[in-house]
């Protein structure tokens, strides 16, 4: 070869690979900008907000564990003191307790702690002396559980009917005179039937009488009396309400003719009533709405008027049933 075409084919490789190596060293140095983004700038502050809340959420939590670790903790310590002063109370003393207080010795779904907390919190509120109350003869409330407790079995049955024609009721005493009216007549039909039926108590021997049926029958009996006493009353005095008077009437007509069908329809119609309900406005304006007038007085509930009212018709409806079974009649004609 030439010298000369030698040194310049060195010189051109030589170039080469400087060129080269200055193209390496452009790429894996680092840029150099001339400016610095925002978010480069913000970037570092919001890691270091994220990591201060995650620490301090992490102290909170610290805290609150903390916390709730010392009430169970407190409420144990409280729960073991109470556990300490309780006296557990026998079963039969609890519901002697609240027999006397007159609650419920049980409500539904309640167990033996509740029932305690139960007696617990009524001593409380209402602290009585259990010894001055008698619990087998504390029957306020029922006058149906009183007349039980009040009644005398052991008394003969001739010093009671001598009792009886001492003090004869005026509003039960049987007449010996035809009815003017028609109040004297359902007066003086129901008054036969109390009579009837307190001549078919007497009949009992003592042992029935001792019975616990006894004692209801005595009960119910003293019971029917009183609810229909008002009633006889206002029969003697002729004020009683014409539309009761009027069903009752009826009633007594049935009976008389063993018709008891019909007479517990005629009861029930006093009782109840057949009137339509007036629901809504019956009333707007100067026109009544169709079939306004079907709303009469004639069709009232007379049962649901006052609370006297309501004794007295049930009361008959004893009186009905005890009326049947002394004078039976074809099953199509009664009442089961």
């Amino acid at each position: 070869f030439l010298p000369g075409v030698t040194v310049m084919a060195f010189s051109l490789n030589f170039l080469k690979d400087e060129i080269s190596s200055l193209k390496r060293k452009r790429d894996t140095a680092p840029s150099q900008q001339k400016y610095v983004r925002n978010e480069e700038l913000e970037k570092p502050k919001e890691e270091a907000y994220l990591k201060e809340q995650e620490e301090r959420k992490k102290r909170k939590l610290q805290k609150e564990a903390e916390r709730l670790e010392a009430i169970q903790a407190k409420l144990a310590a409280e729960q073991k003191e109470e556990e300490k002063k309780v006296v557990h109370v026998p079963v039969e003393e609890v519901k002697r307790r609240l027999r006397a207080r007159q609650q419920p010795i049980t409500l539904f779904g309640e167990t033996e702690e509740g029932r305690l907390d139960r007696l617990r919190q009524l001593e409380i509120t209402n602290p009585i002396d259990y010894r001055s109350i008698d619990t087998q003869a504390s029957f306020e409330g029922s006058d149906f559980l009183k007349r039980l407790a009040e009644e005398d079995y052991d008394e003969d049955i001739e010093v009671q009917k001598r009792k009886r024609d001492e003090l004869e009721d005026p509003d039960f005493k049987i007449e010996n005179r035809e009815p003017t009216c028609v109040e004297d007549e359902i007066l003086f039909f129901f008054r036969g039937i109390v009579n009837d039926m307190r001549i078919k108590l007497e009949k009992r021997t003592e042992a029935e009488r001792k019975t616990a049926k006894g004692r209801q029958d005595t009960a119910m009996f003293g019971q029917s009396k009183e609810f229909l006493r008002p009633f006889f009353s206002k029969l003697k005095e002729r004020t009683v309400n014409i539309q009761i008077v009027e069903k009752m009437h009826d009633i007594v007509v049935h009976l008389k003719e063993k018709e008891y069908v019909k007479a517990n329809d005629a009861y029930y119609h006093m009782a109840i009533g057949n009137s339509p309900w007036p629901i809504g406005v019956t009333c707007v304006g100067i026109h009544e709405r169709s079939a306004r007038e079907k709303i009469s007085t004639d069709q009232t509930a007379h049962i649901l008027n006052d609370d006297t009212q309501r004794k007295y018709i049930s009361s008959v409806k004893r009186l009905m049933t005890f009326y049947q079974d002394q004078h039976p009649q074809l099953p199509s004609r009664s009442v089961s």
